[in-house]
């Protein structure tokens, strides 16, 4: 029983020693860990902070842009109406002008038939004189 005593003391003295080997390996192992964890936590925190930053820095630009941004399209769009409207005042004008000029010459139409007209009454009343006189003529002279 001794021998079988001794054989399970050297067991158990070897799996002390096996287990006090895996314990200080996974020890070892953990302290690796720990060292990485503190590791990716500093680098969590300056990858935070740049971040913080970066949003500033983009919120920043965005009050700019967005500040900047209406007075400068107000001028933009300002100025597109403001040649629009000249533009359109043109338009206006040239339809003004050509009525204008429609109308006149419309006028000078009915004026030129008017006048037509009235020459056309004066030719007639001159004819019809002519004619009388015509038959006065012959009838002093004698013609047929």
């Amino acid at each position: 029983m001794e021998a079988g005593q001794t054989a399970l003391g050297s067991r158990l003295t070897s799996l002390e020693a096996a287990t006090e080997t895996r314990l200080t390996s996974v020890e070892a192992t953990l302290t690796s860990l720990e060292a990485r964890l503190t590791s990716l936590e500093a680098g969590h925190a300056e990858l935070q902070r740049r971040f913080t930053g970066l949003q500033s820095g983009l919120h920043e630009l965005r009050e700019e842009t967005i500040g900047e941004q209406p007075n400068s399209l107000r001028v933009v769009l300002m100025g597109r109406l403001d040649r629009m409207q000249d533009s359109l005042t043109n338009i206006r004008n040239d339809i003004a002008v050509n009525y204008g000029t429609s109308d006149a010459v419309r006028r000078a139409n009915d004026n030129t038939r008017d006048e037509l007209r009235s020459l056309t009454e004066q030719v007639s009343i001159m004819y019809r004189q002519m004619k009388t006189l015509e038959q006065k003529v012959r009838g002093i002279t004698g013609d047929p």
